[in-house]
């Protein structure tokens, strides 16, 4: 076909357009969020293909909200703090609070603030004990590339140092009462954690190898400063939840684990700001909340909305208001403002076009993989709701180190919907699964992990959900390599290829990645111990010539992951050795796809390839 540049969508387009746009643009409301007097709600709220950030009164309607200059794009965070003021932090303009109670918009520092060019700033503790104060980290003026901590009085935007930045900490850790009790850096590829001691003097209470001890992740510090939640694996495979002593380090008490799934957060009630249970994804996202009244209002709730996978979302500090959120598989997370006076339970609102969408019937599943198929693969199965059609996907996830789970995603609605069976594999390298999975994809692109994707085709033929020849693979970024690696070296199980932003050259990958910050904490997992050499056979671009299957591929000109000149230098080099390929270039756009327009290009695009090669009419 030779080298193309699509910049929209073809005329000639299968599937359902209403439908295609209706995955593609933002949910009605996102991203909603109750502030800790529970007298506000701030959302992301759809207008057109934008997302404009809005603020109103609970005990109001959404329709009355006020509408900020603001859109999803030029967006950081966004926090709650001193009961109704929003801080929200700008891509490139600063800091900026909102006090909701009179409708003020302003800088919250007007001088001396975070810049940004330097480090992103962090909130550190809203304080909910003095409204008028909260607690943050920027980059300090006097050490370049470290953050300080600093206290910042909302009110007048002053800000006062209060801990000077020091090599290596880039992450500082406060309690919620503002106790800075932890600093986390990195040296190489150590991690090292100090603690402040009872004198004011700093303590180094952890020195690990980040790849070969056990893992430590850092998610809060408790109330009163002396303890903190950490998800660990120094006793078990997979990461537990566990409450650690800050002075010693030791670990206390394990307060969640799982033998097959990591720990993934701790669930932290808003009004005491003490752990009552924790999250992980298995098949889809699980609670465990060990904390009775928690839990039964968790339950009491469920009931009332008929749901069956709902969270606490946030609560204001006297727990008369209660935010809470429910997966839902048709269409994105949905939002109910419980009130406890009142008694009222009231759905933020959402399209109500999503009750009509085509939900594929999804499961788990496990697969043999290895040698002598001694290991399990977990995988996530996604059929068309009026059964399998013989024709399937394989979507490889990107990261790799992270992962696929049951829940909704619109390109897998959009392929199902179109007739195609969806297994989506978490080959060894995903995240999720125990270190011993996550750390068996070490330096096995194009290797362990690609024999898994293969591993992957090969099952849905076995059992009967694809026909040989009927059978396509697809991913963006590491998911995009796979799929072009498959079109080299698996081009007897798969018929075609998708490639969204898809890394083509490793050593190119790691040269970039070294330019970065923190580099040894990526570039050795890719690399392992391998040659340059090595790792250019294990590269599409210079194995282009035996590309033996169709191959889609798309690029976005502004992909600060894998950069742009990854996918023209491999459609240069299809288009050198007369390969069946299509490429397009996605102009403005970045690594994650965040604008509809896009998303819609992709899709479609992805949709228009898959039915050409195998369709219904493909081998006719």
């Amino acid at each position: 076909m030779g080298l193309m540049v699509w910049a929209s969508v073809p005329a000639r387009a299968t599937g359902d357009p209403k439908l295609l746009t209706e995955l593609t643009r933002p949910a009605l409301y996102a991203a909603v969020s109750l502030s800790s007097d529970g007298h506000y709600l701030a959302a992301l709220k759809r207008k057109g293909d934008q997302q404009a950030l809005v603020v109103w009164n609970a005990a109001k309607k959404p329709e009355s909200a006020d509408v900020l200059p603001y859109d999803r794009a030029e967006l950081n965070w966004l926090a709650w703090v001193g009961g109704g003021r929003l801080l929200i932090s700008l891509n490139e303009h600063g800091l900026v609070l909102y006090d909701a109670h009179i409708g003020r918009l302003r800088p919250l520092i007007e001088h001396g603030g975070p810049r940004p060019e330097d480090l992103p700033p962090v909130l550190l503790s809203a304080l909910p004990d003095d409204p008028t104060t909260i607690l943050m980290q920027w980059e300090d003026d006097a050490v370049e590339g470290y953050p300080a901590v600093y206290r910042v009085n909302a009110v007048t935007g002053e800000s006062r140092k209060v801990v000077s930045a020091w090599k290596p900490v880039i992450r500082w850790w406060a309690s919620p009462s503002g106790q800075v009790a932890l600093g986390e850096g990195f040296r190489g590829r150590r991690q090292l954690l100090y603690s402040r001691q009872a004198d004011g003097s700093w303590r180094k209470i952890a020195d690990h190898d980040y790849f070969k001890d056990p893992p430590l992740d850092v998610l809060a510090v408790e109330a009163g400063g002396a303890t903190a939640l950490v998800l660990s694996g120094h006793a078990s495979n997979t990461r537990e939840l566990w409450r650690m002593n800050i002075r010693s380090g030791t670990m206390l008490q394990k307060l969640a684990g799982d033998g097959r799934f990591d720990m993934a957060a701790a669930i932290l009630d808003p009004e005491t700001d003490l752990a009552v249970g924790a999250s992980f994804t298995a098949d889809g996202t699980r609670e465990i909340i060990w904390q009775g009244n928690t839990r039964r209002q968790l339950s009491t709730v469920a009931g009332r909305l008929g749901v069956h996978h709902l969270g606490l979302f946030g609560s204001s500090r006297d727990g008369r208001r209660e935010l809470y959120h429910s997966y839902n598989p048709r269409g994105p997370i949905r939002y109910y403002l419980y009130d406890r006076d009142a008694d009222t339970l009231n759905a933020i609102p959402h399209d109500t076009a999503e009750d009509s969408w085509p939900a594929p019937k999804e499961s788990g599943v496990w697969i043999p993989v290895g040698k002598k198929g001694q290991q399990q693969m977990h995988a996530v199965l996604s059929v068309p709701k009026d059964g399998a059609t013989g024709r399937a996907v394989v979507l490889v996830h990107g990261g790799p180190v992270s992962r696929a789970s049951v829940g909704y995603d619109p390109l897998v609605t959009w392929l199902t919907a179109a007739g195609y069976t969806v297994l989506q594999p978490n080959f060894r390298g995903s995240s999720g699964f125990g270190e011993a999975w996550r750390r068996a994809g070490y330096g096995e692109w194009g290797r362990d992990m690609q024999d898994d994707v293969r591993t992957a085709g090969e099952w849905l033929v076995k059992t009967g959900r694809a026909k040989a020849g009927s059978l396509c693979v697809m991913g963006g970024s590491y998911g995009g390599y796979a799929a072009l690696m498959s079109s080299i070296k698996d081009y007897d199980l798969y018929a075609c290829a998708v490639s969204l932003n898809g890394v083509t050259s490793i050593p190119h990958l790691i040269a970039f990645l070294e330019k970065h910050r923190f580099y040894k904490l990526t570039v050795p997992r890719i690399r392992g111990h391998q040659s340059d050499y090595v790792l250019s056979r294990l590269s599409p671009l210079y194995r282009a010539s035996l590309v033996r299957t169709p191959v889609l591929m798309l690029h976005s000109t502004e992909d600060g992951n894998v950069p742009y000149e990854e996918g023209r230098q491999m459609a240069l080099m299809l288009h050198k050795y007369h390969k069946d390929f299509n490429f397009i270039t996605l102009k403005g756009a970045r690594h994650q796809l965040t604008k509809p327009e896009d998303r819609r290009t992709y899709y479609q695009a992805a949709l228009d390839f898959l039915d050409a090669h195998i369709g219904p009419h493909a081998h006719d």
